[in-house]
């Protein structure tokens, strides 16, 4: 696995490093691949909200500073650690400003879990930093929650600290299927699921759901109109395979058939249907109404943000 740490103190042999390095060390041990950003001794400027990312830029920043240097690690990371002394109750500024650049890529491709360091001077200091945590990564990102750790005061630099963060992330494990999060649909008494994929689409698919659509089968899918979202172009592929889910241009489709002819057309796939599903799919009425929803099966596995804090 690849993970990322972002730390966001501006000290280099501090409390919060303490962490980076103990948590590094057990990632390692257990064959991770790691690399540890420290922002506060790069030159990574605030988002500047002109949406060239979103636009022409297609996902690429305008800004040219040393974030560049961050993005293509985001890209190939499956695993994202956020690092920070706490300032007034939330994140560095210099962490703030890196995470708010992440806006540009949006949905960093591979990314499916995420940690928390935090190292504070007392203790009920981070509803901030947590907030930011739970809302903006395991939450909008969909991601993983693989745990918070906090040092407050004398815990700093305590062996029984560094111990816990060895263990952590030795401890740590490859993504896998139980943790994608699946696209569920109902229609009338027929409820199917669809593991969701990486792709930029998915992401935001995941961020506009619960969503009702309707529309009527072409012979080859089910076709509903749907407001265009977020898709990156080349995202796209040439033809499906049977059961595949699209959502890009305007439309929701679930393409249940005509997989052979399907090479004259690209779509954008965020999810599949497996054989079984498919055919309930394929013995629908004509026109159908489509209740779509998210159903993320690692949330009931996620500990207790506000316990670990505490701990």
């Amino acid at each position: 696995m690849n993970i990322v740490i972002l730390n966001g103190s501006p000290r280099p042999s501090g409390n919060t490093a303490a962490m980076v390095s103990a948590y590094r060390e057990g990632a390692e041990s257990a064959g991770h691949n790691v690399t540890v950003f420290d922002v506060c001794r790069m030159r990574i400027a605030g988002c500047l909200a002109c949406e060239h990312c979103h636009t022409k830029g297609r996902r690429a920043c305008v800004q040219k500073d040393d974030m560049q240097q961050v993005y293509p690690a985001l890209d190939e990371a499956d695993m994202l650690v956020l690092a920070s002394p706490v300032y007034y109750h939330g994140l560095s500024g210099q962490l703030k400003c890196a995470i708010d650049r992440i806006y540009a890529p949006g949905y960093p491709r591979r990314l499916r879990k995420a940690a928390l360091l935090l190292s504070s001077g007392s203790k009920a200091v981070y509803d901030g930093a947590l907030y930011t945590y739970r809302h903006s990564f395991l939450g909008w990102l969909h991601l993983e929650d693989m745990g918070v750790f906090t040092a407050a005061g004398d815990e700093n630099k305590s062996p029984e600290l560094l111990d816990r963060l060895r263990e952590a992330g030795a401890a740590l494990t490859d993504p896998n299927d139980h943790n994608m999060p699946r696209l569920v649909i109902r229609a009338d008494d027929l409820e199917v699921r669809a593991p969701l994929n990486q792709t930029q689409a998915a992401r935001d698919l995941m961020n506009r759901l619960p969503l009702t659509v309707s529309g009527f089968d072409s012979g080859m899918d089910y076709c509903c109109e749907l407001k265009e979202g977020v898709f990156d172009e080349t995202e796209k592929q040439q033809g499906w395979v049977d059961g595949d889910v699209s959502v890009a241009d305007g439309w929701f489709a679930i393409l249940h058939g005509g997989q052979e002819q399907s090479q004259g057309y690209r779509v954008m796939v965020v999810a599949h249907l497996d054989e079984e599903a498919n055919e309930r799919i394929r013995a629908l009425p004509p026109q159908v109404t489509f209740e779509l929803s998210l159903e993320e099966p690692y949330v009931s596995n996620k500990a207790s943000i506000q316990d670990e804090a505490r701990s």
